[in-house]
């Protein structure tokens, strides 16, 4: 007896790492995860609570690009999580939305109003904004040097250089049509022959032209960084029963405490006409560009206008609310992209890939617009250390591509999360007194 007694129970063991290793195969495979209250039941996929008990930030595992994922988030709907890039680890859920739900957000959009959209620069940005005085004579830019316009040295510049000039120096892109446009308006007299030539240079005015192409880059429609109109919509208790479920269904699926995701920005609804786009551009701040110690926005809204606050979204979920026609696309020029070197791309030398209306299809990662569907992208990493926010992602800059034919409606969920030093902080987007934050 004494000698069966240990071989039953070494049987025991193997037959319990047996089912170990099955439930781990199975995880492997993507199987079907639920999460109750943040805490998750399968350990593959732990939830945002460390040993100490206390939460912190949640962040999905990519895994590898293809790995898919099943959530039951709400019910007996499953959804499908798709992992599209590791760095930003970025994931895409078809049907996120059902076509009531895509179409009630339009609805209750247009209701409120759409109004312009705008952007907000960072330091390097403003750093670089041009400051011009005059209309008359050259300008002290590159503008002002004659060989920077005559690109073939014939000591004539053409209509196609001033082209050339805007695309190269600028990152302007305007055809012929409007070279004349802007010859008529500035009363260009040198191009009266079609050319201006060495002789005419003194008095050609490249200071006018380069307020022209500034001002036709930041304002005009078609060549501005954004194109777009947006509304805000709360999800707090008083907003209707789709939005606060949508909220609730992100609550689930990101894992985070319940505050951070109640604490979050209002729903951004955007609307995008015929040459609607948005390039390349980040959701988030670095915290090295503010030396200054600069708080995060989310904390201090009522005292801190946008210009004296870092934006600290966590995560960006965005959904696609129609099928667009032609276009449209949301374009990540730099996912999963080895050495990359941010200044280096901000420099352009590879091209101006910041611009979606001529660089849409070179991004390493381009989603289609599906009504319904929903991406999710980490706009920064974890502190391994602390479980809170560290640096920015600067691979997920991502914009929108042009909307070529049709309409685009998209919304954007900003999740704002605390660094270490403000995890004791309450977001001022808060709004449910009666939640537990």
């Amino acid at each position: 007896m004494r000698g069966i007694l240990p071989g039953l129970i070494l049987m025991f063991i193997f037959f319990q790492r047996g089912l170990s290793n099955e439930h781990s195969a199975k995880q492997d495979e993507g199987t079907v995860n639920s999460c109750n209250s943040g805490h998750c039941s399968v350990a593959g996929d732990e939830g945002p609570c460390r040993d100490d008990g206390i939460q912190r930030l949640y962040h999905w595992d990519p895994v590898k690009v293809g790995y898919k994922r099943k959530l039951r988030l709400e019910g007996e709907k499953i959804y499908t999580m798709i992992t599209r890039a590791i760095q930003p680890a970025l994931f895409e859920i078809p049907d996120f939305l059902s076509p009531e739900e895509a179409d009630h957000i339009i609805d209750v959009a247009e209701d409120v109003g759409f109004l312009k959209s705008s952007i907000h620069l960072d330091p390097v940005a403003k750093k670089h904004a041009a400051t011009l005085r005059s209309m008359e004579g050259h300008s002290n830019s590159s503008a002002g040097y004659f060989l920077n316009w005559d690109f073939d040295r014939d000591y004539e510049i053409t209509k196609d250089e001033v082209s050339t000039f805007a695309k190269k120096v600028k990152y302007l892109y305007m055809s012929l049509e409007e070279v004349d446009e802007m010859i008529t308006k500035l009363d260009l007299k040198e191009f009266e022959d079609g050319v201006v030539e060495y002789e005419e240079w003194r008095s050609f005015k490249t200071h006018a032209i380069d307020m022209y192409m500034n001002d036709m880059k930041e304002k005009h429609p078609h060549h501005k960084d954004r194109f777009s109109d947006q509304v805000w919509l709360f999800q707090n208790t008083d907003a209707d029963e789709i939005l606060k479920t949508l909220r609730e269904r992100v609550y689930k699926l990101t894992r985070l405490r319940k505050g951070i995701v109640y604490g979050g920005e209002p729903l951004q609804v955007v609307k995008y006409g015929p040459h609607g786009h948005y390039h390349a551009h980040y959701d988030s701040s670095r915290k090295t560009d503010y030396p200054d110690g600069t708080k995060c926005c989310h904390y201090d809204l009522q005292n801190a206008p946008m210009a004296k606050c870092r934006i600290c979204r966590y995560i960006t979920i965005l959904y696609y609310l129609n099928d667009v026609e032609e276009g449209g696309e949301t374009a990540f020029p730099v996912a999963d992209m080895k050495n990359f070197n941010e200044t280096k791309f901000r420099d352009r030398i590879d091209g101006d890939r910041f611009n979606l209306k001529e660089y849409c299809q070179t991004a390493n990662i381009v989603v289609p617009a599906k009504k319904g569907k929903a991406i999710l992208w980490y706009n920064y990493d974890l502190d391994e250390h602390t479980g809170w926010m560290d640096n920015r992602d600067d691979r997920s800059l991502h914009g929108g591509c042009v909307v070529k034919k049709g309409m685009k409606y998209i919304a954007n969920n900003w999740l704002p999360a605390p660094e270490n030093d403000s995890a004791h902080l309450i977001s001022e987007y808060f709004l449910d007194p009666d939640e537990e934050y």
